[in-house]
């Protein structure tokens, strides 16, 4: 018993003391003998792994082609490390059977049913828009679909109007209405204006010169219902004289009225002007209180291009006291209105419009003057009436309401002085008129 025990131990002694370099290669036989098993049980799968990997693909776009992988090429990935120490040759490895010595691989291309692995995917479809779906790649696929770019018609260089038309029938439609300026506003309030104008005297101080400023408001009241207003306009007009010295005159004169214009509409297309306007002229030494007023009926023959009008102007003058007035508005376009109206007719031309405004030229004849109270120099009281005739081109701009502003000049002609007394009666001279207006 003694001599086993001993004689076994030896034994185990001798197989641990062995040298390292056998330890080293029984290793590395293993390792040999275990990847030699693994590669015969995985050959038929890796075979058809790879090539369904190897299959061609489209690349998406913006990224570069991969190289094509195969799984079977592990050379030298697991090899061992040589040893610094080992000076033995690497034994050669088990001969591949080669590929008939395997199943053929599967119709399909990946791995059978119940192994795990990628799926093989067709490309990603990648919409362009106006590219027909399903078209070909490379060359046929550059055919732009001219049906729509982001819901639109395409237009190119050449194409008919239509077809730049979500529909066509809009070549057939009729043109927005014109553009049609409301001279009167919706409101309580309706104007306030401002002008002046200058007659001069050719630095004659025996000639007469004239300077008058006028300012009005404007208000509009239902009476009693909206389609027939009553306008009531509260104003002031100052005139200033420059010489004559052949006559003694005040150096201003003034007047303030409240004018009370009624715009009923009896029948359609019969509308009445009825104004009342009490005044009050002077000299701020000698006051009169004077009623003048007006009457027209307007007829609209052709509504929006030809009224008829007629009536009678009650001046209330020295030498004027009743004067008939009437004719016709004839506006044959959007850009031409004549106002051949007695005693003050205009013919005027659009020449610019814009959204809320127009810009007109035009020509225009008046009348001017009045008769005022007075007190002479020598303290009588006497009544002053001045008259001239005036012919004028001026340009005006129209706003939505009735506002705008105006520039004018002209000629004018006939001019007289004359006293109700009859002493110190003359006629100025032809002189040049400027006039400017504001409106709001």
């Amino acid at each position: 018993m003694g001599g086993e025990d001993v004689s076994g131990h030896f034994v185990l002694r001798v197989r641990m003391g062995g040298s390292q370099r056998a330890r080293r290669s029984a290793a590395k036989a293993a390792l040999r003998s275990c990847a030699g098993a693994l590669a015969l049980l995985l050959c038929p799968v890796t075979q058809s792994f790879a090539q369904s990997v190897q299959q061609p693909r489209l690349p998406l776009p913006g990224l570069p082609a991969l190289p094509a992988l195969n799984p079977l090429d592990l050379g030298g990935r697991f090899s061992p490390q040589q040893s610094r120490q080992s000076v033995r040759p690497r034994a050669a490895p088990a001969a591949y059977p080669g590929p008939s010595a395997f199943p053929a691989p599967s119709a399909n291309l990946g791995p059978p049913a119940g192994i795990d692995g990628p799926e093989a995917l067709p490309p990603p479809l990648i919409e362009m828009p106006g590219v027909l779906p399903g078209a070909p790649s490379g060359d046929a696929a550059g055919i732009v679909a001219p049906e729509l770019l982001n819901g639109q018609p395409l237009a190119f260089p050449g194409e008919s109007l239509e077809e730049e038309l979500a529909d066509p029938a809009l070549l057939f439609a009729a043109p927005p209405p014109p553009q049609k300026l409301n001279p009167y506003k919706s409101t309580f309030f309706q104007k306030l204006s401002l002008s002046a104008d200058w007659l001069g005297n050719s630095s004659d101080p025996a000639d007469l010169g004239i300077t008058e400023v006028e300012t009005f408001l404007q208000v509009g009241l239902p009476a009693p219902i909206i389609e027939w207003p009553l306008l009531v306009t509260a104003g002031t007009n100052l005139t200033f004289f420059q010489g004559p010295t052949v006559t003694d005159l005040p150096p201003r004169l003034y007047l303030a009225y409240v004018d009370l214009m009624w715009l009923p509409q009896i029948v359609r297309g019969y509308t009445l002007l009825i104004s009342v306007v009490p005044s009050v002229f002077g000299d701020f030494t000698a006051h009169q209180f004077r009623l003048t007023g007006k009457g027209l009926l307007i007829v609209d023959w052709i509504p929006d291009r030809l009224q008829l009008v007629g009536g009678v102007l009650y001046l209330n003058r020295e030498n004027i006291r009743l004067l008939p007035a009437g004719g016709a508005i004839w506006t044959p376009t959007d850009w031409s209105r004549f106002e051949l109206i007695f005693p003050k007719p205009k013919l005027g031309l659009r020449y610019n419009v814009g959204a809320g405004y127009e810009d007109w030229v035009y020509t225009t004849a008046e009348f001017g003057g009045n008769t005022w109270p007075i007190v002479r120099s020598d303290g009588v009281h006497d009544f002053f009436t001045y008259l001239d005739y005036r012919i004028l081109a001026g340009v005006e701009r129209k706003l939505e309401g009735g506002a705008g502003y105006r520039l004018e000049a002209g000629y004018v002609f006939g001019r007289n002085v004359s006293f109700t007394s009859g002493t110190g009666d003359f006629q100025p001279q032809d002189t040049i008129m400027l006039r400017g207006g504001i409106v709001y």
